[in-house]
């Protein structure tokens, strides 16, 4: 932890900066990338990485950074399935900004520094008798992370992650601190609920959380047509309802979750889960590289073991999240929930006359299906609309990489046709003028980035991309594939 200077920032010697941030600075290594997102899919080179302590640290190196006018990239785990927190320049680590700073139990709101990883803050909460209100697949990220992203859940009724936050401590690029919420500085706020690093350091975070629940979820495995002919009905029909469509079997499965006082009934089973659900799993999709026949069963294999008629009572965080399983290309699109049905429809066609083609494309399972309210954060995928989540993935078997592009091109010009809008955690195609389009708020979100950062600190190539139209090539830090 470095000490406290006893002069201004701005008049500390170079030297005495680059000294006192050396505690925190990682080592760079020998070769090799020294940041790798955990897909293996996109790495990069910066010149220094920091793993700060306090955010007294944070503040120097900021200061470091407009000294030498490097661009500066928070990055958490590196979850993310794209480059948003590669940078070649000045790469920040939250690793140890991970602490609960403040927890109110009767007012059901907790304080918490931004890199604390999910995981992290369910056990932390669970010793308060608290639990986050929602959440995604995984508990993997930080905090700050899903914030910055909009990360998602499932729910009807329940909105993107961000819209649980009441309040951001922020650092900005000209090393001021301000905190924002609905009342002060309330552009900020709205801003940054979905910023993408370019806003400034979110350092603390408040956020609404609740009493600690179970849920329970029952499984039923159905005919695709079948779920078509009533997907609204089953969506409203729980607090919490996801589907797991397995294109080759023609089947959803689909999961409905509600608040439960009763006994738990974990689901968790090694045979099923992790001798065939994993060992057994990868194995085929390894097969799967030289033979879409084989790939084709086992989706079938998947869709039986995912099983129907199966209920599950757990805390909540356990029901909510699921395994990963292997390294993965992913994309994931939000469409508006009344064109849900047309665009799954449009999907099935298409993957219909792949599966009857012995060369066709052959989509891993599950392609996962999730639900959300809508909000009023400008970059929110859900922002003005009711959405349906559509997320598929290509694992890539023991490390091995597999061809992902022609199936992502037909899927993502197929929910685009349907109004889609990307997850911004994930690879993506879409500039300013196509952005501007799918988010009226666009303009004013760029407006507020250009006042807070003019000189442009946390702006990486993603940014430079997306945001600002910078010619950066897409795959300047794509990974081997």
């Amino acid at each position: 932890m470095a000490s406290r200077f006893t002069v201004p920032l701005d008049e500390i010697p170079l030297q005495h900066l680059y000294d006192a941030l050396r505690p925190c600075t990682a080592p760079s290594p020998s070769s090799g990338a020294a940041f790798t997102n955990w897909a293996h899919t996109f790495a990069c080179k910066p010149l220094v990485v920091f793993e700060p302590e306090d955010e007294y640290q944070c503040e120097l190196i900021l200061e470091l950074a407009r000294r030498e006018g490097k661009v500066v990239r928070a990055a958490g785990v590196g979850h993310s399935p794209s480059d948003i927190a590669c940078t070649n320049e000045f790469l920040l680590r939250t690793t140890k900004l991970n602490h609960v700073l403040k927890v109110d139990a009767e007012k059901k709101r907790v304080i918490v520094q931004g890199g604390i990883t999910l995981s992290d803050l369910h056990v932390e909460l669970e010793k308060q008798g608290l639990a986050m209100i929602n959440l995604g697949s995984i508990s993997d990220q930080t905090l700050a992370g899903i914030i910055a992203t909009a990360t998602h859940g499932t729910g009807i009724t329940y909105g993107v992650l961000s819209t649980h936050v009441l309040s951001l401590n922020m650092l900005l690029a000209d090393g001021s601190r301000v905190r924002c919420s609905r009342q002060e500085h309330p552009e900020l706020f709205t801003a940054s609920l979905c910023g993408l690093g370019t806003t400034g350091l979110l350092m603390s975070i408040e956020m609404e959380v609740e009493p600690a629940f179970r849920l329970k979820e029952n499984h039923e495995a159905r005919p695709f047509q079948d779920v078509m002919a009533n997907l609204t009905e089953v969506v409203h029909s729980a607090e919490h309802a996801r589907f797991y469509w397995f294109p080759a079997a023609d089947t959803i499965v689909q999961k409905t979750a509600n608040r439960t006082h009763e006994d738990k009934i974990p689901r968790y089973n090694w045979v099923r889960d992790t001798f065939f659900g994993y060992h057994v799993v990868q194995f085929l999709l390894f097969l799967g590289l030289y033979s879409p026949t084989v790939t084709a069963w086992t989706t079938r294999f998947s869709c039986w073991l995912e099983g129907s008629g199966v209920t599950e009572i757990d805390a909540s965080y356990r029901v909510f999240n699921f395994d990963c399983k292997y390294r993965q290309h992913t994309t994931e699109w939000a469409i508006p929930f009344n064109n849900t049905v047309a665009c799954l429809r449009d999907l099935h066609d298409w993957w219909s006359r792949e599966l009857n083609d012995p060369r066709g494309l052959r989509p891993h399972v599950p392609v996962e299906i999730r639900f959300s309210a809508s909000d009023d954060i400008w970059l929110s995928p859900s922002t003005g609309r009711l959405t349906c989540w559509i997320g598929i993935v290509q694992y890539k078997p023991y490390g091995f990489n597999v061809p992902y592009r022609k199936l992502f091109d037909g899927f993502e010009r197929i929910v685009a046709s349907h109004q889609g809008r990307p997850h911004w955690a994930k690879a993506h195609r879409l500039r300013p003028d196509d952005l501007r389009a799918c988010y009226p708020r666009f303009d004013d979100f760029v407006r507020v980035v250009e006042e807070v950062d003019p000189k442009g600190m946390f702006r990486n190539e993603y940014i430079q991309r997306h945001i600002f139209g910078k010619p950066v090539d897409s795959r300047v830090y794509k990974s081997r594939a």
